[in-house]
């Protein structure tokens, strides 16, 4: 379609020109505008379920979540026995957290077209991700049944095999998938981490290093990685660029996350909240900075103790849930170190879940938040634990861990480092911090309490 035949669709009034024009103007990466098309052509004829489908696309696309659901909703109420559209929604439900609803509409989709490769597909990783595992290994094989050369579902069903221990099955699936690996669309990332897992390091370098190459911010933190295989120094943090985005997309149903249940839930903020209670019991009237506060679940859980709640965060979208909860009294977008180093000897207790785990070398961390504390001031936070070497930081395992951006830390290190920097160890505990695939993943609760700095005479002499 020319300009001079877009110019005439979009003048026509005739809306499956305007649907057509606005398939163009999507494919081409012009996404509001198709909306704009998208949403004139349903004015004048709402009966268009095509039009509420692809628009809904759009929209989840943009994180606009609820307006998609009432697209793809109605596209369902003009065209009931249309499987596509229920597969589209159990894609939203799936991208909030919201499991058994998702694998309910996903069943529905399969329900009226059997052989709906994707369907399947997407129903296994709900039913992987919400612990029923052999049932999703099911569905995978049931996709690659009826799409053989169906890559995305093969190294996905290669992960969960290697989830198993079942590394020679995994392996073959990686090998079946590389002979597609000439193709523009192959997943390299997610091959390569299959790889890692099943041994493969050599192979697993080349993937990532020509990731690397596509793309030089390291929007999949690729560069932990190779650390992780040994290949590259360890960063000193997770790429930013990386979290900016893994965080944009889940500011939306991170606390989906925490409510979901023992199987899936993250316990996290509830882990740091219990801990500051043990440590401070029936006090209130604390000046409290939560530092990568998020979406606001630990803010919640300590406002009460609270004289002053302070939250800090790099990412605007996990913000912007946090102030919904109305329960901080400033919120401030920006790195938590610098924001501590800013604040000399300004709080009470500083509590920070799930955050560091994305921080390599703890040092600066530790530095920042013994300024910002008043002298015996509590500094509570979660890490994962690296059960390999006590004394040392790691990067995280490739079932998950390391994909994230986290590292594993061993307690020994901790203990010196808090030593090292003006904190007394008040707790190392491990303890169930999240589920993954109806399996727990462990994580030490530490609890710090700032030294009580010497006073000027002491300090003059």
């Amino acid at each position: 379609m020319n300009r001079k035949q877009r110019h005439a669709a979009a003048k026509s009034g005739n809306p499956e020109a305007l649907v057509a024009l606005a398939h163009i103007l999507a494919t081409e990466g012009k996404t509001d505008e198709a909306a704009k098309r998208y949403r004139q052509a349903l004015s004048i004829k709402p009966g268009l379920a095509n039009a509420h489908n692809d628009l809904a696309n759009l929209l989840q696309a943009e994180g606009r979540f609820d307006e998609a659901i009432a697209h793809y909703q109605k596209a369902i109420e003009i065209r009931p026995q249309e499987p596509v559209y229920y597969n589209n929604l159990g894609n939203v439900a799936a991208e909030r957290g919201l499991l058994e609803e998702a694998i309910r509409i996903y069943c529905k989709a399969i329900a009226l077209r059997s052989n709906y490769a994707e369907a399947h597909y997407n129903l296994a990783r709900a039913l992987v991700d919400f612990g029923q595992v052999e049932d999703g290994i099911t569905h995978y094989q049931r996709a690659l049944e009826l799409k053989p050369q169906y890559i995305s579902a093969r190294i996905a069903l290669g992960h969960v095999l290697a989830d198993q221990g079942r590394l020679v099955e995994a392996l073959d699936h990686a090998e079946i998938a590389s002979r597609s690996s000439h193709e523009s669309s192959f997943p390299l990332y997610h091959y390569g981490v299959l790889l890692a897992r099943c041994g493969c390091a050599d192979a697993a370098k080349i993937c990532f290093e020509t990731c690397l190459e596509r793309d030089p911010e390291d929007r999949n933190g690729v560069g932990l990685l190779l650390a992780g295989l040994g290949y590259m120094p360890m960063p000193e943090r997770a790429s930013s660029v990386q979290l900016d985005e893994y965080y944009a997309r889940r500011a939306n149903f991170w606390d989906q996350k925490a409510a979901s249940g023992e199987r899936v839930g993250y316990r996290g903020a509830d882990l740091v909240s219990s801990m500051l209670d043990r440590l401070t019991q029936e006090t209130a009237g604390l000046d409290i900075i939560d530092a990568g506060c998020g979406t606001g679940l630990v803010g919640i859980l300590v406002a009460g103790k609270a004289r002053q709640l302070i939250g800090v965060d790099a990412s605007s979208a996990m913000l912007e849930m946090a102030k919904k909860r109305s329960v901080y009294h400033r919120l401030h977008q920006g790195d938590l170190i610098a924001f501590l180093s800013g604040h000399s000897a300004s709080f009470d207790a500083l509590t920070c879940a799930a955050t560091l785990i994305h921080f390599g070398d703890l040092r600066p961390a530790f530095e920042a938040a013994a300024a910002s504390l008043r002298d015996f001031g509590l500094f509570i936070f979660t890490l994962f634990p690296n059960e390999d070497d006590d004394d040392a930081v790691a990067a995280g395992t490739f079932d998950g861990y390391a994909q994230g951006g986290c590292f594993r830390h061993g307690r020994n290190y901790v203990a010196r480092l808090a030593e090292m920097t003006g904190f007394k160890v008040e707790a190392l505990d491990l303890d169930i911090h999240e589920y993954a695939r109806g399996k727990p993943r462990m994580g030490l609760i530490v609890a710090l309490r700032r030294l009580g700095r010497p006073d000027k005479q002491a300090s003059a002499a």
